[in-house]
């Protein structure tokens, strides 16, 4: 299945480009095989390239989710309305217990047309339904085929067919299958302390290491407290690992994870809806200065954009900041984070929370051509003159006008042009009709 179309010279010609120092400029960018070769007012159209019209548009980098479990675009809109572990039961076991190789290829390549569409083009993929070598070859070859970034964290089947025994044994014969580089890194997505004992968790952190790969885990979330301090006390912190969710960690976790190197990714929707916490981390981590993202987590229990993430997590750092004063009869005098720093979270901060930061998160030369650029021409988006707080404000996946990802377009004009969306839109609602199928009769998984 061919990914998108081969790469071209392209001219994105006369935007509202957000430049690397946070400025807005009108700004033509000139991509090369993949790469921005030149950003600048006015520049010269080479005889071969394309030139996509920019005129009303914000260009923006790609959007970076830096947590999410892709499988799960075949299960959006699947629960509502239950804690974590009532959750976990009804999806991960209930449904993911269900899933075929065939299953995990369509949710993840769905999955990947929700983000794209949205304007997301770089993923961390924290794939925790695979449970055989088919199931690898599929999420990789879903991940491929879509034409998105993303570096897939390695999790296992996190369900009652799970088998942590032979975690080692999947995560060595994935590597050996399916060489990273391009588009594509891996990663080791492992249950840490929160879900699993000390020996396992040093056990998985050192398979990780030995293989050079980084971390990502669960944690800080609602009654499950202290999996920094475990980890400090086991000597297990390291720059290599980043925390998703984070909401609940005492100032001390905070510090420990700062004096590692640590990262974090927020999940605003998720956190607040699920009961993971009562703040997202996007304050805690910028004011201990520790690199944070977004991401939207499961699209089976909230949305598959980032903006909606971006105004959550605003609304939510000032909500927190606020209540003191409040609570004395008195109206705040200024106002905790802004929008420009969540726009920052959402693209520079989760390229930096995956190590990719030398090639995304910015829109200048040299770096890889993942970009957006979001039409400006609907009514609540024609603003008073500050484009950025518009489509901070107001914008959402119908108003992403272009997706260019390593130089390849898969969105323009509004509709996805990738060659596969048709097809993937059959495999998801064949493979929903399977697994609704097998869970009304008992059946697991046939493996087929």
């Amino acid at each position: 299945m061919p990914s998108s179309a081969e790469l071209r010279t392209l001219l994105v010609r006369g935007g509202a480009v957000r430049l690397p120092d946070q400025t807005t400029s009108r700004a033509d960018i000139l991509i090369r095989d993949g790469v921005i070769d030149q950003v600048g007012p006015d520049l010269a159209a080479p005889e071969d390239a394309e030139v996509i019209d920019a005129t009303d548009r914000l260009v923006l980098p790609g959007l970076v989710d830096a947590h999410r479990h892709m499988w799960l675009g075949a299960l959006s809109a699947g629960s509502s309305g239950v804690p974590l572990f009532t959750y976990a039961q009804q999806i991960n076991e209930g449904y993911g217990d269900a899933f075929t190789p065939a299953d995990v290829y369509a949710g993840v390549l769905w999955g990947a047309v929700q983000a794209i569409n949205a304007g997301v083009t770089t993923v961390a993929d924290w794939a925790h339904n695979l449970g055989s070598a088919e199931d690898v070859d599929a999420n990789v070859r879903a991940l491929t085929d879509s034409g998105i970034r993303a570096r897939l964290y390695f999790g296992g089947k996190v369900t009652s067919s799970g088998d942590f025994g032979l975690f080692a044994d999947h995560v060595r014969d994935m590597l050996a299958r399916h060489p990273a580089g391009g588009r594509l890194e891996f990663g080791l997505g492992v249950r840490g302390p929160s879900m699993s004992s000390p020996r396992e968790t040093e056990r998985d952190f050192m398979l990780a290491r030995d293989l050079g790969l980084p971390i990502s885990i669960h944690a800080g979330m609602a009654g499950l407290p202290g999996a920094v301090d475990q980890l400090h006390e086991q000597d297990l912190l390291g720059p290599d690992v980043n925390y998703a969710h984070a909401n609940e960690f005492s100032v001390r976790e905070w510090e420990l994870v700062a004096q590692s190197g640590g990262t974090v990714t927020a999940t605003p929707t998720v956190d607040l809806t699920m009961g993971l916490g009562v703040r997202p981390a996007t304050g805690p981590a910028a004011a201990h200065g520790v690199p944070v993202g977004l991401g939207a987590d499961t699209v089976a229990y909230g949305p598959s954009d980032l903006f909606g993430e971006m105004r959550l997590a605003l609304a939510a750092e000032r909500i927190d900041a606020n209540a003191p004063v409040i609570a004395r009869g008195e109206m705040p005098s200024d106002l905790a984070q802004d929008h420009l720093h969540l726009l920052d979270v959402a693209t520079r901060g989760g390229a930096r929370v995956l190590g990719f930061d030398q090639i995304i998160g910015e829109l200048g030369p040299g770096l890889r051509a993942d970009l957006i650029t979001v039409d400006l021409s609907g009514p609540h988006l024609d603003g008073f003159g500050d484009p950025v707080l518009a489509v901070f404000l107001n914008a959402g996946p119908r108003d992403v006008d272009t997706v260019i990802i390593d130089g390849k377009v898969l969105k323009r004009g509004g509709i996805m042009t990738a060659p596969y969306v048709e097809q993937a839109r059959r495999l998801v609602r064949e493979s929903r009709d399977r697994i609704k199928a097998r869970r009304s009769v008992g059946v697991t998984s046939d493996r087929r």
